[in-house]
């Protein structure tokens, strides 16, 4: 799936519980708490997140983004892997 296409269902249950899916169950996890301590559903935190980094990240951001999605078979998939494990490690840096 193309990645702008998938940011674009990403709010739907069964899309983003197929990303989840994809996921060590640590990260998914922490990606599922996460969103329950932002008193929001899954869904909802994994489109907003993916979709605050389309919005905001930098150049350096973008640059690394995109070299993980040349190496990939899925590149869609990829890049919100990416995002969102970036998401979960800096929630677990900060809270250290």
């Amino acid at each position: 799936m193309m990645l702008g296409e998938l940011i674009s269902q990403l709010d739907q249950h069964e899309i983003s519980a197929d990303v989840l899916a994809t996921f060590d169950p640590k990260i998914a996890d922490a990606i599922t708490q996460r969103a329950g301590n932002l008193s929001m559903s899954p869904p909802d935190f994994i489109a907003g997140a993916v979709r605050e980094f389309v919005d905001w990240a930098d150049d350096s951001q973008w640059a690394q983004l995109l070299t993980h999605m040349k190496k990939a078979e899925d590149p869609g998939l990829m890049a919100v892997q990416m995002i969102l494990y970036w998401v979960v490690s800096d929630q677990e840096s900060s809270s250290c």
